[in-house]
């Protein structure tokens, strides 16, 4: 008897062993492939002929074959989200709820790092934060990983919550008060950041020092970035983020947002302090071989504002139990009251008040013909591949798109680009993100500024300071330095000797 347990003993013990490793490697295959395995699906088309196969991972398109109709455009802006939002990190899955890591547009580089002072040559691809930004709160005793950290301000410069000029974040109004304030009293913080292609046309031509430019545009150089080819490079893309804080990220609402930790600048200290951010609007901007007057989509989280069922933790930017709200403002603490109107700006700046719930609603319906059904046919493709994914909750807003190739100029030319506004198609009249525009969203769409884009002013040469600017308005943050002041001044002297002998 003890021999024939011995024997069961000595013989079963390798067959488990066998058994458990096999279980083993088969959950190791299995894991392999769930990681290596491309998930696709068809784009929610009005016709076969015009379908746009999806597929999930970080390859963002270069271009369409062909841009025919509506919905192959929205196609392709969710193919361009899908590519964008997909995760740094090979192990980590596609919007995982609570996942603050990096996806692929957050490694591009922002429009601050880009454009150095005095008109110096950018840091390396890779760089997120300027050396002027991490110099500066060395006193703070705030050590920035200028590859690693997410940097948020209101505007372009310290302490200021308003634009000047034709700007890029909150869209308008111009010279006034233009912040927006969440349900949760938190203010909602934007970013711009531009791709490689972006980056190593500026580089390459030296486009990062504005003195270059003018020297461009005298040579007869017009500024065309590079544009995106079907099935090959990507072309420029410039980004467009809103992000609005989140007190306590523990909170299962935002199991529905892409989040991110991020160092924001106070504009009433003029100091940083680190914050957990949920994206809550993302503007797209591509240049392509088919679309060289871009292509121009925007996203939005569904919970913003009323049009998308009701969440189940409240709106973002709206309150139907709204009532208006007294805001005492420093200097001299005035009261100024913040109106309970729809989609108008508040009456203080940010350095003089906290921020207070401001009431969004959207002007322009979604697109019930093409957006939609598309919107439906993704959020279901993305809840069926990546069950738990937040980007289930994100919706596209519009796509603007040129029914007819209009090439870049082969000259400069002036400042606003002539273009055919009636081959300029969308899904609506005015293409407008509740976010970015909240303001301005019954006035203009995305073309009707940027065709105001224009290159960096150069005293020297201010004559051409309103060339056109290929339709970004980063490129307009180029510097120059004083050398190069001191340069032209003598160019100009010896061309006066020369014209005066």
């Amino acid at each position: 008897m003890r021999d024939s347990v011995a024997k069961v003993f000595w013989w079963g013990v390798p067959i488990i062993f066998l058994i458990v490793t096999c279980v083993k490697k088969k959950e190791e295959e299995n894991k392999f492939l769930e990681t290596t395995t491309v998930n696709t699906c068809d784009c929610y088309s009005t016709s076969s002929l015009f379908n746009v196969p999806i597929t999930f991972n970080d390859k963002v398109p270069g271009d369409l074959a062909a841009f025919n109709e509506q919905s192959q455009a929205d196609c392709f802006a969710w193919q361009e989200f899908i590519s964008l939002n997909w995760p740094v990190d090979s192990v980590t899955s596609f919007g995982t709820p609570g996942d603050k890591s990096f996806v692929q547009w957050e490694t591009y580089m922002p429009k601050d790092v880009l454009f150095q002072p005095d008109g110096a040559a950018p840091p390396p691809w890779g760089t997120l934060v300027s050396d002027q930004y991490a110099e500066k709160f060395k006193s703070q005793k705030l050590l920035l990983n200028k590859s690693n950290t997410k940097l948020l301000t209101f505007g372009s410069k310290f302490g200021n919550d308003t634009i000047q000029d034709l700007d890029f974040e909150q869209a308008a109004p111009f010279g006034q008060p233009n912040w927006l304030g969440a349900q949760n009293a938190t203010n909602v913080w934007y970013e711009i950041l531009l791709n490689k292609d972006y980056y190593d046309f500026i580089t390459s031509k030296g486009y990062y020092n504005a003195a270059v430019q003018h020297d461009s545009i005298n040579a007869g150089h017009p500024i065309n970035f590079p544009k995106g080819v079907y099935n090959g490079s990507t072309g420029a893309i410039e980004l467009k983020a809103a992000w609005m804080e989140v007190p306590d990220p523990t909170v299962k609402k935002w199991n529905r947002y892409k989040l991110s930790e991020a160092m924001v600048l106070d504009p009433h200290s003029d100091t940083l302090r680190t914050t957990t951010v949920a994206l809550v609007g993302l503007h797209i901007l591509h240049k392509t071989t088919n679309q060289p007057t871009w292509v121009w989509a925007t996203f939005e989280q569904i919970d913003n504002v009323p049009g998308s069922g009701t969440p189940p933790a409240g709106y973002n930017f709206y309150n139907s139990q709204c009532k208006p709200q007294e805001v005492k403002v420093t200097p001299g603490d005035s009261i100024v009251t913040v109106s309970c109107t729809p989609n108008t700006a508040p009456p203080y700046y940010l350095k003089n008040a906290n921020p207070v719930p401001i009431q969004i609603t959207r002007v322009n319906a979604i697109d019930t013909i093409d957006a939609k059904p598309i919107n439906i046919k993704m959020q279901n493709s993305i809840k069926k591949f990546y069950p738990n994914s937040v980007f289930q909750y994100y919706q596209l807003v519009d796509v603007i798109w040129s029914q007819s190739i209009q090439p870049d100029p082969k000259t400069p030319e002036e400042a606003p680009r002539k273009i055919n506004t009636a081959s300029m198609l969308s899904g609506a009249s005015i293409v407008a993100n509740t976010t970015l525009e909240s303001y301005v969203q019954n006035t203009n769409t995305c073309y009707s500024c940027h065709v105001f884009s224009h290159i960096a002013p150069y005293p020297p040469d201010s004559v051409h300071n309103n060339i056109f600017g290929d339709f970004s308005f980063a490129i307009k943050f180029a510097t120059y330095s004083e050398s190069d002041l001191a340069a032209a001044k003598e160019y100009s002297k010896e061309l006066y000797k020369q014209n005066n002998k």
